[in-house]
């Protein structure tokens, strides 16, 4: 279950106020607030930094500790400086608790680089509460090697951390499909045939078009979405292959933004409306399915 930002800021207004009636606790103490807390929330919440009483940001800052929301790590730092020395012990507290999670991290990656079973999918677990963004590559590689349980237990850890980052959430198909193990053989094949795929038969019968079938808009994008995870997944293994694949990922990275910018202009016929469809949140192309139009990349109806 989640709440909308409007239910989240009801109930953090009535804590607020409570906090300010003698009732402390209310904040920090509130464990809906916790639960139900998302990047998303957190707009609201940080507002609250700056509230003219001491009680509710001090509180404010534990809430944010407990949901280990890193995005006001520089904010509570200055705090810790200069605030009143009640709102100065909880951003102790915060930065003790961000330190910790920064210790633990590696340890946890010990535990699932080596262990399997249970001791694996507790760390996994401990580990989607406190992962950082910059913690996806090895998240994404430990991802690959495993499978069943122990990969759906990574897969929770890496949503959690996009989850957290909303910024990520224009890439969260790419960060949530499966690394492919090193081929070079078959990295080629695929190389040979994108290239040709775009750079001949997209030239030659649809760069030309001004207008386009839904169904060749929706192939297209399709094999453009495909080709761009393929890129992303033998990201890692690049380093394992000969330098001239590096230069033509390149060439290919190159194609499919051509592409997109391109297939992005023209009238689609055949459909609803007869425009291209562009996603509002990523800027990428929608697919029409079922009549709907969604975004393949980050899932936008």
């Amino acid at each position: 279950m989640s709440v909308t930002k409007v239910e989240y800021l009801e109930r953090f207004i009535e804590a607020v106020d409570r906090v300010i009636a003698g009732r402390p606790g209310s904040i920090s103490e509130d464990r809906w607030l916790v639960n139900y807390y998302d990047a998303e929330k957190l707009p609201i919440v940080s507002g609250y930094l700056d509230c003219d009483d001491e009680r509710v940001r001090a509180e404010t800052v534990l809430l944010l500790a407990d949901v280990h929301e890193r995005a006001v790590l520089e904010k509570v730092e200055d705090m810790r400086q200069r605030d009143s020395e009640r709102v100065r012990l909880a951003c102790i507290g915060y930065l003790s608790t961000i330190q910790g999670d920064d210790e633990l991290i590696p340890q946890l990656f010990d535990v699932m680089d080596h262990a399997s079973g249970n001791e694996f999918m507790k760390a996994a677990s401990r580990m989607a509460s406190v992962a950082r963004e910059e913690d996806i590559p090895h998240l994404r590689r430990i991802y690959g090697q495993v499978g069943g349980e122990m990969r759906s237990a990574v897969k929770v850890a890496l949503d959690r951390v996009i989850t957290r980052n909303p910024s990520l959430q224009k890439k969260r198909d790419l960060i949530l499909s499966v690394p492919v193990y090193p081929n070079e053989g078959e990295f080629e094949k695929f190389l040979d045939s994108s290239i040709e795929y775009l750079d001949v038969r997209y030239r030659n019968n649809v760069l030309p078009l001004e207008r386009v079938k839904l169904a060749t808009y929706n192939n297209v994008a399709r094999a453009l979405a495909k080709m761009r995870t393929r890129l992303y997944n033998e990201s890692d293994n690049l380093q394992f292959y000969g330098p001239d694949k590096t230069d033509r990922s390149r060439e290919l990275n190159s194609l499919i933004a051509w592409a997109n910018a391109d297939l992005a202009k023209k009238e689609v016929v055949g459909s609803e409306r007869s425009r291209s469809h562009v996603c509002p949140r990523c800027g990428e192309m929608m697919v029409c399915y079922k009549g709907m139009w969604i975004c393949p990349d980050c899932g936008t109806l």
